[in-house]
């Protein structure tokens, strides 16, 4: 008998490809969203659940709705909590557009656990580096952060996006002690990797967009694939001893690599040359999550290639064609249009 686990906020980056490496294993997967009437939201999930041996059924839920998640989350074996708002700019009211989201809800969506956590064996809430990484103190063990390292200099006003990883997990680990059921989070790095859907909200593919069409773009040197994320979410509800924090990150590179690496698959295209001094001196330690889940990481120019070619081949990322010379004897410039393969 097929399990059944609940993906929450179904429709983001790293929660499509945990639906679909789900769905490939034959799972029964309730998927949350706010709305079911925008189906173009929605219709790549469909399309997945029509492709893959698993069943998906869709259902609406509020973060902000207490008892919103109380029958999405009845009778599932796991529940992987992955919506919450990433976002890096500014925004005019941080506390109701960032901190309330990822902390209310989380809250929100563990209470309904708490209401069924004879059924559910484990919750699997994906968070970020930016509840472990402070900028300013720096690491505990000199230049590596490690899963034991908590980020708590930044404030709603001051960092706000760390501040609500932070305080949503720690809310989160709170409450699965009072309840008593178990808990395991994740932590990437900045997310890159392969697209599903043909959106082009996420932060990420906005970041990756901008690179591709040397428009704006602001990397963080450390970088992890999405498919890795989404596997160590599996890995953490179905290794039996599996808990606590599991941290997702490459060693840092400095974005003249990404650029390295696309002109290298694309020649046709012209990419910006990056810096060579943008990397990072501190790095993650990952051991936990490779020697604890089995997990290994894709090699980043994999991560990379990956990403742009689905960013490009569905229309979303429309890099610059180099323009060569034309063979002798012809006249002007000619763009060459090798398609991807």
């Amino acid at each position: 008998m097929a399990l059944t686990v609940t993906v929450t906020g179904a429709t983001g980056f790293i929660a499509t490809e945990l639906v679909k490496q789900l769905l490939e294993k034959g799972y029964d997967v309730r998927g949350t969203v706010r709305s079911l009437k925008k189906e173009e939201k929605v219709a790549h999930l469909k399309a997945l659940d029509a492709a893959l041996p698993g069943n998906l059924t869709l259902h609406e839920a509020d973060l902000l709705e207490e008892g919103s998640f109380d029958e999405v989350v009845k009778g599932a074996d796991y529940v992987f909590h992955t919506a919450s708002p990433f976002f890096m700019g500014d925004s005019p009211d941080a506390q109701k557009d960032l901190v309330d989201p990822a902390v209310k809800g989380t809250t929100t969506v563990l209470r309904s656990v708490a209401k069924s956590k004879g059924s559910v064996k484990r919750v699997v809430l994906t968070s970020s580096v930016a509840a472990i990484m402070k900028m300013k103190k720096g690491p505990l063990k000199g230049k590596v952060f490690t899963d034991q390292d908590w980020n708590d200099e930044n404030t709603v006003s001051d960092g706000p996006y760390m501040y609500s990883k932070t305080e949503a997990e720690k809310a989160a680990r709170a409450l699965a002690e009072k309840e008593g059921f178990e808990i395991a989070t994740i932590h990437p790095a900045f997310v890159m990797g392969p697209v599903i859907a043909a959106r082009a909200d996420a932060t990420s593919i906005v970041t990756m967009k901008g690179f591709i069409e040397h428009g704006e773009y602001s990397f963080f040197p450390w970088h992890c694939d999405v498919r890795d994320i989404a596997r160590a979410h599996i890995l953490a509800a179905e290794v039996p001893l599996a808990t606590g924090r599991y941290i997702v990150a490459q060693p840092p590179v400095p974005t003249s690599y990404l650029s390295k690496v696309l002109s290298e698959r694309f020649p046709q295209f012209k990419f910006p040359a990056g810096k060579e001094d943008d990397s990072s001196e501190t790095s993650y330690d990952t051991s936990k999550v490779e020697k604890e889940l089995g997990l290994r990481m894709h090699p980043l120019k994999e991560t990379y290639v990956d990403m742009a070619t689905t960013l490009i081949q569905r229309g979303i990322a429309k890099p610059v064609a180099k323009l060569l010379p034309r063979p002798a004897g012809s006249v002007g410039l000619e763009c060459p249009t090798k398609e991807l393969g």
